[in-house]
C-alpha cells in the first residue's frame, strides 16, 4: 500500500535534516503539466466542442496520473502531489529571519552544510498532481521554507545590537566573530488551493438581469 502526500514540508524550528532525518531519499519525479481547458463562463453553456474537450481532458489527465501512481507508488510508500529533492547544500550565506544576511562558516575545504528539501525541477508554480479536477487550475505546487541552526558571522553592515538579536543568537567565545543563529533554508514543496473569488452581489443582479433579457430574445425570436 502506498498514499498519496499533499504538501509535504519539513517541521520548522529544528531544521530541515532534524526534521527529515538521514534515511529520507531524495525523489524528483514530476509529471508533465497541461493545463485543464478553462471552465466556462456561468452566463453561458458550453458548446459541444468545449464539453467534449473538456472530457477528453479528464479521461487523459486520469489515466496520465494513474500511470505516475503505478510508478512512483512501486519505488515508495507515499507519492507527492508536488514533488520534492532533498539535496545536502554549502554556501557562502543566508538569511536570518529577521532578513539579515550573514555568512556561513567555512575553513578552506571544511564547509558548513545544510539539508534542503527542494520542490522537484518544473514543479513550483505549477498545477498540482492528483487534485480533483475542477480545482486542477486553481492549485499550484508552492516552494515552503524554514529554519535550520547554522554556525554563522554578521558583516560590519548587518551587525546587529547585542540587546536586538534575537532569542537562540549566541556568540562563540574566541571564534573570531562566529556565533551561532538561525538561517532560512527551502523545507518541502506544498499544493496549495486558491478559492474562487465570489460575485459581489451587484455583479450577481448584472449577470442575472443579462441572462433575463438575452432569454426574452430567444422567447421573441421562437415567436417570430
Amino acid at each position: 500500500m502506498f498514499q498519496v502526500l499533499c504538501g509535504a514540508v519539513a517541521g520548522g524550528g529544528a531544521g530541515a535534516e532534524g526534521a527529515l532525518g538521514p534515511g529520507h531519499t531524495a525523489r524528483g519525479n514530476e509529471s508533465r503539466v497541461r493545463r485543464a481547458p478553462q471552465p466556462h463562463h456561468a452566463h453561458r453553456g458550453m458548446t459541444d466542442e468545449e464539453i467534449d474537450a473538456t472530457a477528453s481532458w479528464k479521461r487523459s489527465h486520469w489515466r496520465e496520473m494513474q500511470t505516475i501512481l503505478r510508478r512512483e507508488g512501486s519505488q515508495h510508500d507515499v507519492v507527492e502531489c508536488c514533488p520534492s529533492v532533498l539535496e545536502m547544500v554549502a554556501k557562502k550565506g543566508g538569511r536570518t529571519p529577521t532578513g539579515l544576511y550573514v555568512e556561513l562558516y567555512e575553513d578552506g575545504e571544511n564547509k558548513q552544510r545544510l539539508y534542503e528539501l527542494s520542490c522537484a525541477p518544473d514543479v513550483a508554480d505549477k498545477p498540482c498532481r492528483f487534485v480533483d479536477a475542477r480545482l486542477y487550475n486553481q492549485s499550484r505546487c508552492v516552494q515552503k521554507y524554514s529554519y535550520s541552526y547554522a554556525l554563522v558571522r554578521y558583516s560590519s553592515a548587518t551587525e546587529m545590537p547585542q540587546r536586538h538579536r534575537p532569542e537562540g543568537h549566541f556568540s562563540v567565545p574566541g571564534s573570531g566573530g562566529w556565533s551561532m543563529d538561525y538561517v532560512i533554508v527551502r523545507a518541502g514543496c506544498e499544493c496549495q488551493i486558491t478559492p474562487p473569488k465570489r460575485k459581489s452581489a451587484h455583479r450577481k443582479r448584472f449577470e442575472r438581469h443579462r441572462q433575463r433579457k438575452k432569454n426574452r430574445r430567444l422567447e421573441e425570436d421562437d415567436d417570430t
